[in-house]
């Protein structure tokens, strides 16, 4: 009885250990989009019998965060034993779940060995003809052949050839033939592989333990890289008395190994962040010391830094199913409506998520130090209720494009400004006035006189309002003087030494405005940026 007992074991248990792997493919149903990385929300389901079975979940990412793996199941009959990533999974399996593919490569594989042998079978009757060719030649001009042997010679070369020939003919209709369709079946395969959607060779090995018999639903979502996105916008503007038209669009792109097919988008603008511990503050303590004792720290020093090594792990664990990345509070996010389409291609595609007007007020602006260029700016009040984020624009006015330009509503001040391009008729040129510049030495002092005209005209047919901004010397050092003569009523800057005129210039009007400032330093001064 015992015996029988224990053979019974040992067969349930070869019949345990020998129980082959469930396979089912995860589908990417929802996407969170981060930054730089990505959060795949997958469905799982699985018909499984009762006891312990191991569970191959195909289609994962070759860029997964194996740490961030958590799965949940609402069956109370299922317990996860463990889970483990695995990119070198040995099976037929995914052999077998391509048939179409697979039976064309077998038949280029069939046609690949026939068109060897036909080509062996060619270049073999190639060789017997130029050795017939060869060896006639040779018994024809010998003097010890009789004309008996010459005919009998003759004959057999004729026959001998014209066989050769005509199988050759054969065999070479045969051989494009082949090639002809090699060429098809590889140009259905490629389209057939082309056609397919992008599955990745990565698994995850699941234990699971099943108390009942049955079909089981498992939601399973880990954190990828290769995956990035940045905002961009599309700004587009008519008339100076109209809104801006703008187009807020996402520009994403990923290479995680896998077709993101009709997923559910939602655009994080924040990184995932794997480090999420609160700084904690320290005593800070000033290394002091005297100059002939500062201590030297030579590179070898800096380098025997402890280092730590984070093991990466699988971690299973249970998630909430109605837990949304957008009702994060410390991030803004945007939903996409419509599913969506991204392949794993590494390449841009561009989603839109919102058309917006916003009413600007627009003006010109104008440094001459820099430039004489006068470019079109355009303010924008209360810009922090469209819920903007910092990215780049390309501008369109006048159904022109202009240049690019950057969107930044991370800033302190009460308006937003947006640089919508330069106008080429507005001309601006700087003038020095010579005969009020001077140079004159004193005895223990020197001082420079600097004047110029800052020229401003308006070759458009509308009135413009125009800032204008220059600039004159500061000096940290008290016995370098600076006096500023003449601004011709700019609105004067003294800590920054800023002048700025907010002016409105009629069409084809010329203003000039005069700058003109006194540095005044010690005879033994050398000042090298004066100018």
């Amino acid at each position: 009885m015992k015996g029988n007992l224990l053979l019974l074991f040992l067969f349930s248990g070869t019949l345990y250990f020998s129980q082959k792997p469930i396979f089912t493919k995860a589908k990417v149903t929802a996407v969170n989009v981060y930054r730089s990385s990505a959060e795949l929300q997958n469905s799982v389901n699985v018909s499984l019998p009762a006891g312990t079975s191991e569970v191959v979940v195909t289609n994962i990412s070759d860029e997964i965060v194996e740490k961030s793996v958590q799965i949940n199941t609402n069956n109370k009959n299922i317990s996860i034993l463990s889970a483990q990533y695995r990119d070198d999974y040995n099976s037929t399996y995914f052999e077998t779940h391509n048939p179409n593919g697979k039976r064309i490569k077998d038949s280029i594989a069939i046609l690949e060995n026939l068109s060897t042998k036909i080509g062996i079978e060619r270049q073999t009757n190639e060789k017997t003809l130029e050795l017939l060719d060869k060896n006639q030649a040779l018994l024809v001009g010998s003097n010890t052949s009789t004309v008996a042997q010459l005919m009998q010679l003759t004959e057999y070369y004729k026959t001998k050839r014209n066989e050769i020939s005509i199988a050759q003919l054969d065999i070479n209709k045969k051989y494009t033939e082949t090639t002809s369709k090699l060429e098809k079946l590889k140009n259905r395969l490629k389209a057939n592989t082309e056609a397919e959607e992008t599955i990745s060779d990565g698994v995850l090995v699941l234990k699971i333990a099943n108390n009942v018999a049955g079909n089981a639903k498992m939601d399973l979502g880990y954190l990828v890289e290769n995956v990035s996105w940045e905002p961009f916008y599309e700004v587009k503007g008519n008339k100076l008395t109209e809104p801006l038209d703008v187009t807020f669009k996402a520009k994403l792109r990923q290479d995680t190994g896998l077709d993101w097919k009709g997923v559910k988008l939602s655009l994080i603008n924040a990184r995932s962040s794997r480090n999420n511990n609160a700084p904690v503050l320290n005593p800070w303590f000033l290394n002091s010391y005297k100059n002939e004792d500062r201590p030297s720290y030579s590179s070898s020093s800096r380098k025997d830094t402890v280092r730590t090594k984070e093991i990466e792990e699988v971690v299973v664990i249970g998630y909430s199913s109605d837990f949304k990345i957008n009702e994060n509070q410390l991030n803004i996010s945007f939903d996409v409506d419509i599913p969506y389409d991204v392949l794993s291609n590494n390449e841009d595609h561009f989603i839109n998520l919102k058309q917006i007007k916003i009413p600007a007020d627009y003006k010109y602006y104008t440094v001459p130090k820099y430039n004489a260029t006068a470019y079109l700016i355009a303010d924008i009040k209360d810009f922090n209720k469209y819920d903007l984020i910092a990215g780049s624009a390309n501008v369109i006015f006048e159904n022109m494009y202009v240049g690019e330009t950057r969107i930044n509503p991370n800033q302190t001040d009460d308006k937003m400004s947006i640089t919508l391009g330069d106008d080429k008729k507005i001309s601006i040129r700087k003038e020095v006035v010579n005969d009020k510049a001077s140079e004159k030495f004193f005895s223990s002092y020197q001082e420079k006189t600097f004047t110029y005209d800052l020229i401003v005209r308006n070759n458009k047919k509308e009135v413009i309002n125009i800032d204008i901004k220059d600039q004159i010397p500061l000096s940290k050092d008290e016995s370098v003087k600076i006096e500023l003569l003449q601004s011709d009523n700019a609105d004067v800057d003294k800590e920054k030494g800023f002048l700025t005129w907010n002016v409105k210039i009629s069409p084809s009007e010329t203003r000039k405005f005069r700058v003109s400032y006194k540095v005044r330093y010690p005879k033994d001064f050398s000042i090298s940026n004066l100018k």
